[in-house]
């Protein structure tokens, strides 16, 4: 049943994307649609409520961290000289309180009060819903360590969910988008097995996935060639451990090196070529990950969202593949730099879309 929620909330955010998207005349950049069809479902799994295109309250926290990322990468003063923070505050860090503030604080915080305010734990409507009752549950039994389940850590749990969520997804379907308008006669492969799978008279389904693997595959190869978070989430080790004959202490923080991975020239042929049939075995199936495929990281700390976002991402990817046909203005190229530093974004990109339903 939750992944039949998950392809309600798909479906609803890509019909009300496509009324508008079929409005466009020309060349548009497709990031704005997006981020409307990836905050439309997150918001609504985690917080309930459907949105219009010209509801501008995910855009709102969209574009607060945009402008947050724009600042972060830089750096700030006070991390290579942490004393300064009791003195002095950058305009790095004052940004990053203020989005805190505006988004810890208010959007998130009060999105809680009000799902308190109307839960039913008979009517569990979201995930906020999920997290309120599990706290109700807790307090009932005797002994039980309520301080997972103050305010302030349901709050950040959201924040986890909803903002790691939107970014990733985000940006991965820009990618995907820009490799389409790139790689034509993969585009076509892509609808040809669409068409053949769904039809033309329906909206592809979390149960078509698994005869979706050429789709599939090139879900995995974007996500491959376009790292958007390089150096993963960091974390620290829990005690003295050792990796390939490196000693490494209690308590150091460590990155796994996503980029490196996805590039290495010795795990991936031809590691600069868009090649989807590399996930594929003899018969055109989704085989095996490949072990140098991680960009969910790995271990015990791999990302939560992970089985929720890949089916996410092939159901819009799906979607959009069968609604339009993806170009540029003749003789133009995407331009596919990303720009950023601890999450990897796209340049601005205008493309045409054909409708072809």
């Amino acid at each position: 049943m939750k992944g039949y929620a998950l392809q309600t909330r798909v479906h609803e955010a890509m019909k009300t994307a496509f009324v508008e998207v079929d409005k466009i005349q020309g060349e548009f950049d497709p990031a704005e649609y997006i981020h409307f069809i990836v905050g439309n479902i997150l918001t609504g799994l985690c917080f309930g409520g459907k949105y219009t295109f010209e509801d501008k309250e995910v855009d709102f926290i969209l574009k607060k961290k945009d402008l947050l990322f724009d600042k972060l990468g830089s750096g700030a003063v006070e991390d290579f000289i942490p004393g300064l923070k009791y003195i002095y505050k950058s305009d790095v860090t004052k940004a990053l309180k203020e989005f805190a503030h505006d988004v810890f604080d208010v959007y998130i915080s009060n999105k809680l009060k009000e799902a308190e305010e109307t839960f039913d734990e008979d009517n569990i409507r979201h995930f906020t819903d999920t997290l309120i009752l599990a706290r109700k549950e807790a307090l009932a039994e005797d002994g039980a360590d309520t301080n997972y389940f103050t305010d302030q850590r349901l709050v950040m749990t959201l924040v986890d969910i909803f903002l790691g969520g939107i970014d990733t997804s985000r940006f991965t379907l820009q990618g995907l988008i820009l490799h389409m308008v790139a790689f034509p006669d993969i585009q076509e492969k892509v609808q040809e097995e669409i068409d053949r799978v769904v039809g033309k008279d329906r909206l592809p389904g979390i149960d078509d996935r698994p005869n979706l693997s050429y789709t599939e595959a090139v879900l995995h190869e974007s996500m491959r060639l376009s790292t958007v978070v390089p150096l993963g989430i960091q974390h620290m080790t829990i005690c003295d451990t050792e990796v390939g004959g490196y000693k490494i202490p209690k308590g150091t923080a460590v990155n796994i090196n996503h980029w490196a991975l996805h590039n290495d020239p010795d795990a991936w042929e031809e590691v600069e070529r868009f090649m989807p049939e590399r996930y594929l075995d003899e018969n055109g199936k989704l085989g095996p990950k490949p072990k140098n495929w991680l960009p969910f990281s790995a271990g015990k700390r791999v990302c939560l969202g992970e089985f929720v976002a890949k089916p996410q991402l092939h159901l819009i990817f799906a979607c959009l593949m069968q609604r339009f046909k993806w170009k540029m203005v003749s003789g133009r190229c995407p331009d596919m730099e990303q720009i950023g530093h601890f999450v990897k974004r796209y340049n601005p990109n205008k493309v045409i879309v054909e409708k072809r339903l």
